[in-house]
């Protein structure tokens, strides 16, 4: 091979490996690592819906992040454009289900059936996916009937689970939910309730 072959091949290397490295700085936000702590949840004696409807709003227009578990309440997304299913992306917001274990403040350990509130900017999904929740596992949770489904209730699928923030009077609900990389979180109105395909799901422990 001549010098010159040589020498393009392995500037076109070089340019291909600079032009990946650009891509992946571009979707690695680094909201996780600049922001997210590890600090340890607060016990709380007893959980309300009215309470736990106030901390699924203060990540209402955040963004979202599969797998993910952080997020603050500036009312944006603050990690756009990420990849989707992909958690290493380290952006922020939680996914479906990191979003429910948060508002419902729970325990990661599934035997344990405590509530304990946690941080926004506390990077943690707990132990569930949206099937998990479904099926009603861990000590906290039960399936329900989606006719009783109230407010902070939700409905599963196996791939997806909303909360319940208001039922509409024709039968749908206003859902509040962490949606997806190009959705974000907030509140939609969705026909779950009557989709064979969720479940109702409760978690127990509430006072109020």
């Amino acid at each position: 091979m001549s010098r010159a072959v040589t020498a393009f091949a392995g500037a076109f290397v070089i340019a291909f490996a600079l032009g990946a490295a650009g891509t992946a700085s571009a979707y690695h936000t680094h909201f996780v690592a600049d922001n997210c702590n590890s600090n340890p949840p607060t016990p709380t004696q007893s959980i309300t819906r009215d309470g736990s409807a106030t901390v699924a709003l203060r990540a209402r227009y955040e963004g979202y992040q599969w797998g993910g578990g952080c997020w603050n309440d500036n009312d944006a997304d603050d990690s756009p454009g990420d990849r989707t299913e992909r958690s290493d992306t380290g952006g922020e917001g939680g996914d479906c289900s990191g979003f429910t274990f948060k508002v419902w403040r729970e325990s990661t350990y599934l035997s344990d059936d405590g509530a304990y509130q946690w941080g926004l900017l506390r990077y943690v999904h707990g132990p569930y996916r949206a099937i998990d929740f479904k099926s009603g596992d861990g000590a906290p949770n039960v399936t329900w009937s989606k006719a009783g489904a109230i407010r902070m209730d939700a409905f599963a699928s196996e791939g997806h689970i909303g909360l319940v923030y208001a039922k509409n009077a024709d039968g749908s609900d206003q859902v509040i939910e962490a949606k997806g990389e190009a959705y974000g979180t907030n509140i939609w109105t969705r026909t779950y309730r009557g989709d064979s395909s969720y479940t109702g799901v409760r978690r127990t422990g509430w006072s109020g």
